[in-house]
């Protein structure tokens, strides 16, 4: 169980981070105030986003060995 759960949070944090929506940033000159900006905003957004889904998911993980501890006694 231990192995399953550490290779899922190995996963979990090896994705990419910018699945979340993103704000077209092509349109800027490339080293502007405004495209940096704008590109830390994309990095922000994503691993505010990744770092909920991680949550939730060792939450159900957590929730779900609970119970199969309460099963046993």
């Amino acid at each position: 169980m231990k192995k399953i759960f550490i290779i899922s949070i190995f996963y979990l944090f090896s994705t990419n981070i910018l699945i979340a929506d993103e704000h077209k940033c092509s349109g800027m000159k490339k080293l502007s105030k405004e495209y940096l900006a704008c590109t830390a905003k994309n990095i922000k957004e994503g691993a505010v986003k990744k770092k909920d889904q991680v949550k939730e998911g060792t939450k159900k993980i957590f929730n779900k060995v609970k119970t199969k501890i309460k099963k046993n006694n």
